[in-house]
């Protein structure tokens, strides 16, 4: 399939097939990458559509060359081939046959000119009288932006200029754009993710691109090494900033978001205002501010194209945002949830729309989730890349061969054995870890034996293989006697735990954690630094602190001790990050003493900062902890007063009733005398009261009952308009003449009553059943679920549907909710899905949350509006 579609007017097939003639002449490695649908080998077969043959090739066309003309313009079929490759998201090339109006529908794009003053480039073209001329000039810039254009390494300069030794080789080294030219067995995800980020630009819909992935299949390599070198190629669309990473300080570190900023400004020659400036509008949360500087920014960096004409749009802003997962983590820091509400400020305005910003980032799979609830996020909406997959093995080959390709092409001798790559393919099994292994294994064997020129099977044999390259890596950083051995085990065993790795709640798989050098023990930093060397750990500068984390988290897997050790205290790792992030809420809400544990949880909490291996680690959480103490032990004190209290109070009781019965045992032989003379007379009165209580009884019933049926008669006559007092005062009358006297005659004047005057008050005819109800909080509106498939709207005093049916959901709504301000709807369906609602617009707020595995019957907001909980059929909550 071609990578390169010229499309053309008919009546300048002349031109399109002397343009190809050339390019090819330039390139021959092109002859069958340019799609002509002239050409008998690359053309069009018949029966076929050029639009359709472009689709067909969506994953692997990288740009589209438009030959302009008046014929071309006038062409309803070449039009159509422009808004394919438009929708598509390809990169366009105009090159103008003849002089046209500006503007047009490709109007936005740059155009090269072939024709006008200069020199001239003849070229022959088979069965024509005379050669077609075209102005070299144009010709040249043609082939630059072709080449600029090239999504495959071969495009990109290697070595680096400023780094001539470079390694094509990269191991566990973090990928940086300069090694866009030894990044191989991606290309069909850098066709796709480009696609998607021009047509996130043209629609300017959606403003986050997220990267999806997870552990092991190279998310920063694609972003920092795949996409983004081609993207600032693109800079007439494009104007991407430095690349920022969350950290502890997501807008302040030295790889935050005022960095960037200031990077891509100074970048562009504009010196004020100053970083710390940048620094207090972020901490500041002055949104319009930044905007207004990345604006700046934009139209500096537009000024700066050649042919910008006044209409022309200025490039996007892209914000590159790797290890997106650190904003939700528990060392996220304060700085994580401004970060968030502040980017949600610049990419989401007032009035609707958007600065023309797209943020990039990655994030690990099991962390999406947090980020689609983030509520500083609701209302954008974003476009999933979540094509990494672990790599084909097919796709091994061009990782194992095509950086050796480029050393040689770049005047350094290097070849890789045949059979190497045979019995490489052989052992790269299936998993997310087989990438990491083999590109580890390659920087071994280039760092081993680069030096003759070529890599073999017998220095692969002689390392122990892919399998153990982890292994034999640690293994020789580690002394031979066994006790000495043993104590760096356990000194490295220290500083991996707590320090460089806990566990993921979501998952309960390993994750890295970035520490600061003085953190680790003393005696496992030289251990530390072998690691580095080695390429296992990386070292950095951080606010003036070195850094340390784990280079992949596949060694977290395939280290055998690590391994062991993250199984044996997976727990404390875990309760670890639970408390550090309690203490982070604690401090967040003020020190409000509703955030303070108590109980069991907080003697065990107490148990594990008093541990060794943790004791430093969370010293954070001692103010916490102690907090937590006072506050126990204040209710243990007041609940032992309590006790006390009503201990004493139950002895006086006790202690009265003694008394109070001895006296009465001392009254009790009087009393029997008086007892047996009362006993006699009370005999007599009894029977008398009981003969005048019971005629006075049946008078006064009969006295009832009258009365109820006078209430009842006239209540009626009211009912029937024979008697004035109206509906109520009959319905109070017949009531009343029930609790006085009960008798049939009322029941059933009762029971008509109700019958006549009972209404009933109909919402709306709906098409469908209806599964759930919910008020808003301020009682003015109904939020309904059914069978129908919608989330519906109503206004509570007219019963008429305030709005349009919320669609999305695939099967019946079976629960639904307001929020407790009432601006977002949360509902819950029998497919599965969790979906929010913008509750003034009816538009959805973020992508639907997935992950019950059956119908979902209940869902519901948590008080502050900031968590969502949700109830299913498979037996599972999910908050």
């Amino acid at each position: 399939m071609a990578r390169v579609f010229l499309s053309h007017s008919s009546r300048d097939a002349r031109e399109a097939t002397a343009l190809k003639r050339w390019l090819v002449g330039q390139d021959p490695g092109l002859a069958e990458e340019i799609f002509l649908d002239l050409d008998p080998v690359t053309g069009i077969q018949p029966g076929e559509r050029w639009k359709e043959a472009l689709r067909r090739s969506n994953a692997r066309c990288e740009a589209v060359i438009c030959l302009l003309s008046d014929h071309w313009e006038a062409s309803a079929e070449c039009r159509t081939e422009f808004r394919t490759a438009e929708t598509l998201g390809k990169l366009i090339l105009c090159a103008r046959l003849e002089p046209l109006a500006d503007g047009g529908i490709t109007g936005e794009w740059q155009r090269c000119d072939l024709f006008g003053e200069g020199p001239g480039t003849e070229i022959t073209v088979d069965g024509q009288s005379g050669p077609v001329i075209f102005l070299t000039e144009g010709l040249q810039r043609l082939r630059r932006g072709l080449h600029r254009a090239g999504i495959g390494a071969e495009h990109f300069v290697w070595p680096p200029p400023d780094d001539p030794d470079r390694a094509p080789y990269r191991g566990w080294e973090p990928l940086e754009e300069a090694d866009a030219a030894v990044f191989f067995g991606r290309d069909g995800q850098i066709v796709r993710g480009l696609d998607a980020l021009r047509g996130m630009r043209s629609s300017g819909i959606r403003s986050l691109f997220v990267i999806l992935g997870p552990s092991g299949t190279g998310k920063s390599s694609f972003l920092r090494a795949g996409l983004l070198p081609r993207l600032r190629r693109d800079d007439r669309h494009f104007l991407v900033l430095d690349i920022m990473r969350p950290e502890g300080n997501a807008l302040t570190g030295e790889r935050g978001f005022a960095p960037a900023v200031h990077g891509l400004r100074t970048g562009l020659g504009l010196d004020r205002p100053t970083l710390g400036e940048i620094k207090a509008a972020c901490l500041g949360a002055d949104a319009a501010r930044l905007r207004a500087w990345l604006a700046e920014a934009q139209q500096t960096a537009a000024g700066r194209l050649l042919e910008a004409g006044a209409g022309t749009p200025p490039p996007t802003l892209v914000l590159p945002l790797d290890q997106g997962e650190e904003l939700f983590s528990a060392d996220a820091g304060p700085q994580a949830a401004r970060f968030l509400d502040l980017l949600a400020g610049l990419l989401h305005r007032d009035d609707g729309t958007t600065p023309g910003m797209i943020v990039a980032g990655t994030i690990r799979a099991d962390r999406y989730e947090a980020l689609q609830t983030a509520p500083e996020l609701a209302g954008l909406q974003s476009v999933l890349f979540d094509e990494l997959k672990p790599m084909p093995p097919a796709r091994f080959k061009e990782v194992i061969l095509g950086p050796a390709a480029r050393a040689a092409a770049a005047g350094q001798p290097l070849t890789v054995e045949p059979t190497l790559v045979d019995r490489l393919l052989a052992d790269c099994g299936p998993g997310a870890d087989t990438l990491p292994l083999l590109s580890l294994t390659l920087a071994r064997l280039y760092r081993d034996y680069w030096g003759a020129g070529e890599l073999t099977l017998a220095g692969y044999e002689a390392m122990g293989g892919m399998t153990q390259v982890v292994q034999t890596e640690i293994d020789s950083i580690l002394a031979a006697d066994q006790d000495e051995r043993q104590a760096q085990l356990n000194a490295l065993h220290s500083a991996f735990i707590p320090w460089l790795a806990t566990i993921n709640p979501d998952n309960d798989q390993p994750m890295r954690r970035l520490a600061r050098l003085v953190d680790l023990p003393a005696g496992a930093r030289p251990l530390i630094e072998a690691l580095v060397e080695k390429r296992l750990l990386v070292k950095d500068e951080r606010g003036g602190e070195t850094v340390v984390e784990v280079a992949l988290e596949s060694l977290l897997r395939q280290w055998e001790e690590l391994a062991a050790w993250l199984t044996t205290e997976r727990e404390d790792l875990k309760e670890t990050d639970n408390l550090e992030r309690a203490t982070a809420a604690w401090e967040h809400s003020g020190r409000n003493e509703a955030w303070l544990i108590e109980g069991e949880r907080l003697d065990s909490a107490e148990e594990l900062a008093a541990k060794p291996g943790f004791r430093d680690r969370l010293n954070s959480a001692r103010p916490f902890l102690a907090a937590s103490r006072r506050r126990e032990e204040d209710r243990l004190a007041a609940e032992k007063l309590r006790q006390e209290a009503e201990l004493t109070a139950a002895r006086e009781k006790q202690e009265a009733a003694e008394a109070h019965a001895a006296a009465l045992r001392k009254r009790s032989r009087v009393l029997k005398v008086v007892l047996a003379a009362a006993v006699l007379i009370a005999v007599a009165a009894v029977a008398g009261f009981f003969q005048t209580s019971l005629a006075r009884r049946e008078a006064d019933t009969r006295t009832r009952e009258a009365t109820a049926r006078r209430l009842v008669a006239e209540g009626q006559s009211m009912l029937t308009r024979d008697r004035p007092g109206g509906d109520v005062r009959a319905i109070q009358q017949i009531l009343a003449a029930h609790a006085i006297g009960p008798t049939a005659e009322g029941e059933g004047a009762l029971m008509k009553a109700v019958g006549t005057l009972w209404g009933v008050q109909e919402i709306i005819e709906t098409a469908d059943s209806v599964d759930s109800v919910a008020f808003s909080p301020d009682g003015r509106r109904i939020v309904s679920g059914g069978g129908d498939n919608t989330v519906r709207v109503w206004d509570a005093a007219t019963g008429r549907p305030a709005g349009e049916p919320m669609t999305g959901h695939t099967d019946a709504v079976l629960s639904g909710g307001f929020s407790p301000d009432g601006r977002r709807i949360v509902s819950g369906g029998g497919d599965n899905t969790v979906r929010v609602w913008d509750a003034a617009t009816g538009r959805p707020a973020g992508e639907p949350m997935t992950g019950h595995t059956d119908a979902v019957l209940s869902v519901g907001f948590s008080p502050d509006g900031r968590r969502i909980v949700s109830g299913s059929r498979d037996k599972t909550v999910r908050l």
